[in-house]
Formats: C-alpha cells, structure tokens, sequence
C-alpha cells in the first residue's frame, strides 16, 4: 500500500472515530476521547436526536465515498460549476464534523470552532476546487464564502445551532473562511497541497484541535458591565421603588424579539441579609440572594440560578445546544444609588457574568451589549415607577 492509500486510511480512521463519538454523545454519551466504549443511558429518540444522527450519516457517507474515489482513481474532468458546489460541500462536512466533536462531545466553543475551523473551510473548500484544474481569485473567494454559508445552513438543518447564534458567528466566521481560501489559492501550485488525500486528511483531524483545547482552556474570565441612569427624585423614592415588585412591557429591541432573554418582572422576598431577589426571564427565572444590603444606597446579590440566555430560532420545536447551559453566566448584581446636587438620583446597575466562549473579546462586545439593554429596560422601569411613586 502507497503513502497515499496510508494518508486516506489515516483520514478515514479520524473520520470514523470523530463520528462515533458525535454519535455516542447525542445519544447521551458524557465526554471522552473513546466515549462510544463506555456504558451510559441511552437517549430517546426526539426529532432533534434523529436529525443531529442524520448528520452524522450525511458525513460518514461523505467521507467513505470520497475515500472510495481517491483510493481508486484520481478525479478527473469536473465541470467548474458542479466542482464548486462540490468543493463547498466539501469544506462544510469538515466544519460540521468540527462542529459535532467541538460542542456535543468536548462541549468547547473556542478557537478551535470559531477561529481554526472557519479558515480549514475555506482552505479544503478551494482544494478541493482545485483538483482539476487551478482556481482564479475570484473563485477561491466565492467557493470558501459559498462554504461558510452551507455550513451554517447545515447546522440548521442538523439541529445543532439556531439562526441568531449563526448571524452572531457569521462576521468572523466569513472573513476567516476567504483568508483560508485565499491561503489554499497561494498554495495551490504544490502538488501535495491539492490532493484529494490532503482535505480527507484535514477533515480527519481537524476535530482532534478542540479535544486539544479543552484540555488546555484557561478559567473563564469575570466580566463587569455597568450601566447608569439619572432619575429626577430623591434617593430615598428610588430606593423604594428598587425594593418593590416590578413588571416590564415587552421590549421592542431586534435582538430581545430574536429570542435574546430578556426580563419580565422581579420582586424581592425578605429583607436585609436574609433576602432573595427573583427576576423572571422570558426563558425562566433568576435566583439572587443578597450579598449586601445598605439602606438607600447599595444592593448587592450573588446569582445561584440563571435562566437559559436566549431561545433558538430553528425549524425544530426546542433545540439545547451545549453553550445555551453555562457558557453564558450572571455571577452577581447590583443596584447603586448616588444622591446628584440638584436633589435626583444617579442609578447604577451592575452585572457580573462570565462566558465560556473565544475569542473572548469578540463574544464579549455582543454580551456587554446585550446586558447593557436588559440595564436599559430595567433602569427605565424604574425611574418610571419612581416618578410616578405616590
């Protein structure tokens, strides 16, 4: 057997094992590098397990036929049209290969996902153009957007993502996946670069980097995001009416109407040290016992239950992916109150969060911004009650 044959044997190997553990953790699996050997309850069957094993198959039959192809014979004589929208196809099966592994079975949404595999789209995807005959400029930079857009319409169709996480992702997912492409479009005159072995092998291994990475992830950051508003009574009326119980109207905002959560009342129970604050979400409540309670200018809690940071858009009627659990976290809260020269309030709401999600910077202008709304809606809220206060 030829170093070519070892090469696609390899690939497939790494396709195979990747696939079994995608299958073993949508079935219930918990994590590990051979988690499809350990005993564990089986999931049952809903219509989101059906359609995420569905995409399994959809890549196993990929990658062995593709295997079959090139152990045989090279490819030859593909039409230009028909070879992109092979090599797109061919770029999302790796990304969504890397997509199984990264968030069902290592439960990591980190460079590996959202760097790493953008890029190796696009690069297999104008390799895999580039089998016949070499691509222009111009095509490698359709064929690895064109790439990026059908992975994402994939992990609709799987039941892996929602539509709003994916238009989060897309402004960095799509320049990444044309700086692959236009990386593979340099590269393309090496022989070994554009050999159909070369992306089954990438799309193989590719997997294995967010195994990698959850084992060398760092702690998640403490986040601090702080907004304020200046309300024209006393102190003494907003603190008040901080402590009675609140409804919200419905929010207008894009992202809250997306399925963003968003708050809906609150209402404390007790007080002084020994309170709890409750904050219900449109995708369930907040638990906040107090940390601090200082009469008229300071309430503090920390945060034992978190609702459920947004709810998909999907075809299916409840997609859970794995980030919806824990990778957006509130810690704790506060309310401030400054007393102002002219006799108004100064209000500050303050929320500590952390997200388990890289790059961190990026995801993070999206969560400040978002918390910062939720501080508008309630700050608005009260400074409304408090006016009105009788």
């Amino acid at each position: 057997m030829n170093s070519r044959r070892w090469l696609i044997a390899i690939a497939l190997l790494g396709v195979v094992h990747n696939a079994f553990r995608a299958i073993a953790s949508i079935l219930g699996a918990p994590w590990g590098l051979f988690n499809y050997l350990q005993p564990f309850h089986f999931r049952s069957l809903s219509a989101v397990v059906i359609a995420q094993l569905a995409g399994v198959a959809i890549i196993l039959i990929f990658a062995v036929s593709l295997a079959r192809i090139v152990w045989r014979r090279e490819p030859r004589g593909i039409a230009v049209w028909s070879s992109s929208l092979w090599a797109a196809a061919a770029g999302a099966v790796l990304g969504l290969l890397a997509a199984y592994v990264s968030t069902l079975a290592d439960k990591s949404y980190g460079i590996a996902l959202f760097v790493a595999v953008p890029i190796l789209v696009g690069f297999v995807a104008v390799l895999a153009m580039g089998i016949d005959e070499p691509v222009t400029a111009y095509q490698a930079f359709g064929v690895s957007t064109l790439a990026v857009v059908v992975l994402g319409f994939l992990l609709i169709a799987f039941a892996m993502e929602g539509a709003v996480c994916l238009v989060m992702a897309l402004p960095i997912a799509v320049p990444l996946a044309i700086c692959g492409g236009m990386a593979a479009y340099l590269l393309q005159r090496k022989p070994a670069a554009h050999h159909p072995a070369t992306f089954l092998l990438l799309i193989g291994l590719t997997p294995f980097g967010a195994t990698l990475e959850r084992s060398l992830q760092p702690a998640a950051e403490l986040f601090t995001v702080t907004t304020s508003l200046d309300i024209p009574v006393s102190p003494e009326r907003v603190w008040r009416t901080v402590l009675q119980p609140a409804k919200l109207a419905a929010p207008s905002h894009p992202l809250f109407r997306s399925g963003i959560a968003y708050p809906l009342a609150s209402h404390i129970e007790g007080s002084g040290l020994t309170a709890t604050r409750y904050c219900d979400f449109s995708t369930g409540q907040l638990v906040e016992p107090v940390l601090i309670w200082k009469e008229g200018s300071q309430l503090r809690f920390t945060v034992v239950s978190n609702p459920l940071p947004m709810q998909e858009w999907t075809p299916y009627a409840k997609i859970h992916p794995p980030h919806l659990e824990g990778f957006l976290a509130s810690r704790q809260g506060e309310f401030r109150l400054e007393a102002l020269p002219n006799g108004g309030t100064r209000l500050f709401a303050t929320t500590w969060y952390q997200h388990h999600m890289w790059p961190a910077r990026y995801w993070r202008a999206w969560s400040d911004y978002i918390i910062h709304r939720v501080h508008d809606m309630v700050l608005a809220n009260i400074r409304e009650r408090a006016e009105a206060y009788k």
